[in-house]
């Protein structure tokens, strides 16, 4: 957050100041709205830049093994162009080194998904999915464990649909 802020004071700046040398280099004086006038589009243009390419920047960093199954959006009433065409600023991935099929039991995998966020620290989630019966639970330090690192008391299961994107990348 604090970098963002940061360079987004740095490009307001930058703007403010290459304007200032066009005027002097044209031998004229700005007028007084001129500068900070550049300077907040700048930093506008900015802002808005980076909330619509952050997926996009994010998304090329990511290893390999990495796969995002579902991009999320959010409308803000108080940016209104997000109500008509908003950015990604959230997403679920799996990590396909740590999908894993049960030895005891081939329908069901265990499975670390990843959420992230913009500005908010990432994350991990590993949970078990039956493909069978399209159910799915979250596996937690309060789960016994086989030898193979399966529960064997899943406490509480969810319903998936057939179409979500963690069954769909899970169960191929």
């Amino acid at each position: 957050m604090y970098v963002f802020i940061f360079t987004t004071v740095v490009v307001g700046f930058a703007a403010a100041g290459v304007v200032m040398l066009l005027f002097r280099l044209w031998g004229r004086k700005a007028p007084k709205y001129v500068i900070p006038f550049v300077a907040a589009v700048a930093m506008f243009g900015y802002m808005i830049w980076d909330e619509y390419s952050w997926f996009d920047r994010y998304d090329a960093r990511l290893p390999q093994n990495i796969d995002v199954i579902q991009t999320f959006t959010d409308e803000n009433p108080f940016a209104p162009w997000t109500l008509i065409s908003a950015p990604i600023n959230r997403f679920t991935a799996i990590d396909r080194d740590k999908l894993v099929p049960n030895p005891a039991n081939p329908d069901e995998r265990r499975v670390t998904t990843l959420l992230l966020k913009k500005g908010a620290e990432t994350l991990a989630l590993t949970h078990l999915v039956d493909c069978t019966t399209g159910k799915r639970g979250y596996i937690t330090p309060d789960n016994n464990l086989d030898d193979n690192g399966f529960p064997t008391d899943m406490k509480e299961w969810f319903d998936m649909d057939a179409d979500d994107p963690l069954r769909a990348a899970v169960c191929r």
